[in-house]
């Protein structure tokens, strides 16, 4: 190693912690657009209730046992990611803990997917307004959980990533993030597609 090379490399280690955080949270930035345009639609529809077919009679409410369910295995999975920092800032067995992760992160996007495609009750695309733009908002979520399930696939498989710890707990840490933002916009859709 020469001397300009270890000079050089905590600052190319800062550009890459930088580069990842802004990459991060300018995708979030542009998901909350897309929630918000979401968001609109949803309200927009429900106030104008074209000839009653905001929510025709036979669509039934949103049980809360599954999505209870959903939302406990994120916060599991959250709450491993964030344990599986501190396992990798301390240097210990981190893939062991990011696979545990995985593995609820998966469960949380098959269940949701179960969830959606179970609904009963009238609870079809072409059944009113309400349940059109919830199965939509919903579908977006299932794509953007098993997005990040894909991105905590490239952290618990081999690679260069996975071999430089420090890269790991950056990406750890981003992943994190939009972990903790995935949990909280479920919650608020579901609260506000159950209760308005």
């Amino acid at each position: 190693m020469t001397a300009d090379s270890a000079v050089s490399y905590p600052a190319e280690e800062v550009a890459e912690r930088r580069t990842l955080l802004l990459g991060n949270r300018l995708f979030l930035s542009a998901n909350t657009m897309l929630m918000l345009a979401m968001l609109f639609a949803y309200l927009y529809l429900r106030s104008q209730n074209y000839n009653s077919m905001w929510r025709p009679d036979g669509v039934a409410d949103l049980s809360a046992i599954p999505m209870a369910i959903t939302l406990l295995l994120q916060l599991a999975c959250l709450v491993a990611v964030v344990a599986a920092v501190g396992t990798a800032a301390r240097g210990g067995a981190v893939r062991v803990v990011t696979g545990v992760a995985l593995l609820l992160g998966l469960a949380a996007g098959a269940l949701r997917v179960w969830y959606q495609y179970n609904l009963g009750g009238g609870w079809v695309i072409n059944n009113g307004t309400y349940t059109a733009v919830s199965e939509m908002w919903f579908g977006i979520l299932i794509v953007e959980i098993l997005l990040g399930c894909l991105w905590l696939v490239s952290m618990v498989t081999p690679g260069p990533r996975s071999a430089n710890p420090a890269a790991l707990s950056r990406h750890l840490g981003a992943f994190a993030e939009f972990w903790a933002y995935m949990l909280v916009l479920s919650t608020l859709v579901w609260l506000l597609v159950r209760l308005v």
